[in-house]
């Protein structure tokens, strides 16, 4: 049946996935920032910017201060800044950079390990993790 389905499908001209087109395990932007959501409920806000510093996904309002903590640290793969309201965490990879506002109860090593993931998720590269 579902051969029969397939063929009558292409027979009739209506488009299909475009075989031309790559399959890519890498997220978007978007996707990654609500992926990260999902992984902490201490995420007030979050941002990913281009390796150039353009604002690829987030808020506006977050893109100045995150390319300015990131410029504080230029040489860093990874940024914490912890205040009495919350803690602010920024990685990089070669293409990308995340920026997360959290609340106060955020594990940092957890947090840190999230990003790294998701830059490798954004990146289409996944490292194996026991």
């Amino acid at each position: 049946m579902t051969t029969v389905v397939s063929q009558a499908i292409r027979d009739s001209g209506t488009a299909g996935y475009p075989r031309a087109l790559p399959m890519t395990d890498a997220l978007s932007p978007a996707q990654a920032l609500a992926y990260l959501r999902t992984l902490s409920a201490d995420i007030r806000d979050a941002a990913v910017l281009g390796a150039d510093g353009a604002l690829l996904a987030g808020p506006e309002a977050l893109a100045e201060p995150a390319r300015a903590l990131l410029a504080a640290a230029p040489e860093a793969d990874d940024v914490e800044v912890a205040t009495a309201l919350g803690s602010v965490f920024a990685a990089r990879s070669d293409t990308h950079a995340l920026v997360l506002v959290c609340g106060r109860l955020a594990l940092p090593a957890l947090v840190r390990f999230d990003l790294r993931m998701v830059l490798g998720d954004l990146a289409g590269v996944r490292s194996d993790v026991a």
